[in-house]
């Protein structure tokens, strides 16, 4: 099953439980109080569902939604369906605890007005209102999420994914920056990545500007995962990306084997530059704090893997990805400050492989000097989370770093810039220059 399908199969399953009494009642006259779709509902379904429940178009991940919700008649047939996943908290998905509120751009919560808004339009009788008083309509893009690209690249050769294939962690030349695409340096403002088949769990991007690949952990661009929004930068901050550079696609590919499930791909990375006047600052990297060796006992219901590092010099960090594999319980990153204090940066206590968002900060996140981020991850090892997920994990073996959905993870990826008081343009050369590809793990 294609991560598409897992993901069309999940929300349609939540959603299609209530099947049997989704039914609601006759559309009566409207009283002066009564709730309804266009003056009510809608506006809420707009800020907050329509981004992956509408018709066409690209949404988060790359992924659509099992129905549109964007239309009365869209939306009433799964009125009852909605308020059950929405007064449960199941949707929208967020995952971040409630003491980060607020602090994230793609923030995905509902109010509690808001919940009560939607329990009540279901529970008396789904009304429809006047559609003179409906909000206008989002024209939402049909393109990519970030606007027109400056620049759009595509895997080098469409590449085969064999019929036999179920996990399949590759690394996969772009097509090569010629100085005819990019005739100058430009920085990068925002990257979206697009799979090119319903067969690509994910997608990480990186750079090397010469033949001879040495190690570089900034060449790494970002990356896209099921959930995992485009990458922006704010004002002042940027990537620098050079003619001549070589990107690199670390793709994973994840689907059931068999005959005539081979498919071929071309996925593509866009970028969004910021104006050429404008004043950089900040040179952003996109690293990962992560632990490959460690050892998940079989039958364990809470083992906490953990890795840190040390930010030497001020940092700004615009943003998190935390990442594991089916067994993977929470995430939270820990700042602990020169002074002695400490600060949950974020709280993710309910984890979902299905969804793996990244948290983009409204405000970037200062940190001083010496500042040290503890990243840490709890793993379940058990037949219970067996029987939770979409695939076969065999729960009797203890559970190592790797690729395949059936292995494991730890990664807390991490969008960040350091004031080394260094000339800007000149460091980021070098790290273009010394970049390599990212290992072709599995997302």
């Amino acid at each position: 099953m294609s991560r598409r399908s897992r993901f069309a199969a999940l929300v349609a399953l939540l959603l299609v439980v209530a099947a049997p009494v989704l039914a609601v009642g006759p559309n009566e006259p409207d009283s002066p109080d009564t709730i309804t779709f266009h003056e009510d509902v809608e506006p809420i379904l707009q800020r907050s569902c329509q981004g992956c429940h509408r018709p066409e178009g690209v949404a988060y991940g790359g992924m659509k939604a099992p129905m549109a919700l964007t239309t009365y008649e869209e939306t009433r047939p799964w009125a009852r369906s909605i308020a059950r996943q929405v007064e449960a908290k199941e949707m929208p998905p967020w995952f971040a605890s409630d003491d980060t509120h607020g602090q994230f751009t793609n923030e995905r919560i509902l109010t509690a007005e808001e919940i009560d808004t939607i329990v009540g339009w279901s529970k008396t009788g789904a009304r429809r209102g006047d559609p003179a008083n409906a909000p206008e309509p989002i024209e939402w893009p049909t393109g990519w999420l970030i606007g027109e690209p400056d620049l759009v690249l595509d895997l080098a050769e469409p590449f085969w994914v064999d019929d036999d294939v179920k996990d399949l962690n590759i690394s996969l030349k772009a097509v090569m920056i010629t100085e005819e695409m990019l005739p100058e340096p430009r920085w990068i403002q925002a990257i979206e990545f697009r799979p090119g088949s319903d067969v690509v769990h994910h997608v990480v991007g990186s750079r090397v500007a010469t033949e001879t690949e040495t190690p570089g952990a900034s060449g790494l661009l970002g990356g896209i995962a099921p959930g995992t929004e485009p990458f922006y930068l704010p004002d002042g901050a940027g990537r620098l990306l050079m003619p001549g550079t070589q990107l690199y696609f670390s793709m994973h590919y994840n689907k059931e084997p068999g005959e005539g499930t081979g498919v071929w791909d071309r996925s593509q990375m866009a970028f969004k530059f910021h104006p050429k006047d404008a004043k950089i600052d900040r040179v952003a990297k996109w690293e990962g704090v992560g632990n490959s060796d460690f050892e998940i006992p079989p039958g364990h219901e809470n083992w906490v893997i953990g890795a840190s590092k040390v930010f030497e010099y001020p940092t700004t960090i615009y943003g998190y990805l935390p990442h594991s594999h089916l067994r993977g319980l929470d995430a939270r990153y820990t700042a602990y400050y020169p002074d002695g204090t400490e600060e949950v940066l974020l709280d993710v206590p309910a984890y979902d492989w299905n969804w793996q968002t990244n948290y983009i900060y409204k405000e970037p996140k200062d940190l001083p000097a010496g500042t040290r981020v503890d990243v840490l991850m709890t793993y379940v090892n058990t037949e219970e989370r067996n029987e939770q997920t979409v695939l076969e994990l065999d729960t009797t073996r203890a559970v190592q770093f790797g690729g395949p959905t059936t292995d494991e993870m730890m990664i807390g990826f991490i969008d960040y810039s350091e004031d080394r008081g260094a000339d800007l343009v000149t460091e980021a050369e070098g790290a273009a220059a010394n970049a390599t590809p990212a290992a072709g793990g599995g997302q």
